[in-house]
């Protein structure tokens, strides 16, 4: 972390908006305005980023405007606000590629012109051209903000050396020490690594299910939240166990003895995007904070607090790269993940049906 800390915090302040600009095709949004704010408001999930003051602030200042958060508790649950929402109650957004196809169709989301924004250039060649962005017209409707892996975190004061695949959340040998999220998604696609099927395309749901069972009964308990892990791991409940890479650099940074491996035969990939609802009456300002948000000294700070993987190259490779593969942030753990897809709602509502059975069994 010696390259990571409050210095980054710092400098976002000290720059401003001078390395993200903010400028559109309709020009400047409302930079340096008097008078009444503007409020934006944006829906994400607690706690990420768009909440946190110290990155927001020099935005706020600079374009005399105020971010309202609303929180969603799923990405099922964004899907149905963007639907219901009234003109001018979502301006941004912040979907997942596991509903931006659904979202794009139904047209919900404004188009997004990539040029406009002078960040998006300093990402990721390939969340430039992150598919689930586009729409069947080819045209762009959300932006990469950043990514991260859900792959096994263990306690190092525990467990000599790191779990090496995910098939050790399988194994008979940690029976009662391990534990997976109690999610069908995360627990189908690891299921399907493990067997070497395609994880966003299973092609034998039977052999799956009846590894989840056996499985079962070595899982010491089923979590829901970040809080309910953290929990396990403080009270040495648990070894090891399937967990996001951003909640485990967070209990990193809080002095958790916890590491954090994408094991060489894969992990679940995901990738958050902003995104402007198409209801919004401030599109400018929209693009403008999208702008700010993929910005270098945004991801690079809010990755030193714990947060998750930028999207921006530029900052990623400015984090030590000893912290970024130890949190499952560089760019060999983002190569070795298989990244979730949008599922219709068939095969969704078969695979949670096999879950059920799994939990019942």
């Amino acid at each position: 972390m010696s390259r990571i800390g409050a210095a980054a915090l710092s400098l976002v302040m000290l720059l401003g908006l001078c390395a993200c600009g903010g400028t559109t095709d309709e020009g400047t949004a409302n930079a340096g305005g008097e008078g009444e704010k503007t409020k934006l408001y944006v829906v994400n999930w607690k706690d990420y980023g768009s909440d946190d003051q110290e990155l927001i602030a020099a935005f706020e200042e600079e374009y005399n405007c105020e971010i309202v958060n609303s929180y969603m508790e799923s990405e099922e649950q964004l899907l149905t606000s963007l639907k219901t929402a009234s003109e001018g109650e979502i301006d941004v957004c912040l979907p997942n590629c596991t509903i931006l196809p659904a979202a794009i169709e139904a047209g919900l989301l404004m188009e997004i012109d990539p040029t406009q924004m002078e960040n998006f250039s300093s990402l990721y060649e390939r969340f430039q051209t992150q598919k689930e962005c586009f729409g069947e017209d080819g045209k762009m409707y959300a932006v990469p903000f950043v990514w991260g892996s859900t792959a096994i975190a263990y306690n190092t004061e525990l467990m000599d050396a790191a779990p090496s695949s995910m098939a050790d959340l399988f194994d008979e040998q940690y029976a009662g020490k391990v534990t997976i999220r109690d999610d069908y998604n995360d627990a189908i696609m690891a299921a399907a690594i493990v067997l070497g099927q395609d994880p966003t395309a299973p092609n034998d749901l039977d052999a799956i299910r009846d590894l989840l069972i056996q499985q079962k009964s070595l899982n010491r308990t089923y979590w829901q939240t970040g809080d309910e892990f953290s929990k396990l791991f403080a009270g040495g409940q648990i070894e090891f166990g399937m967990m996001w890479s951003g909640q485990a650099a967070s209990m990193k940074q809080e002095g958790e003895p916890i590491g954090f491996v994408v094991p060489e035969d894969g992990a679940i990939g995901w990738v958050d995007n902003w995104a402007i609802a198409s209801g919004s009456q401030n599109k400018e300002l929209a693009l403008a904070f999208i702008n700010y948000m993929i910005s270098k000294d945004v991801q690079y700070a809010w990755a030193a607090k714990g947060g998750p993987a930028p999207a921006n190259q530029e900052a990623a490779e400015s984090i030590d790269p000893e912290y970024a593969a130890s949190c499952g942030m560089d760019e060999a753990s983002l190569n070795r993940l298989y990244f979730m897809a949008y599922q219709d709602d068939e095969t969704k509502a078969e695979w949670a049906e096999l879950w059920t059975e799994v939990k019942a069994s």
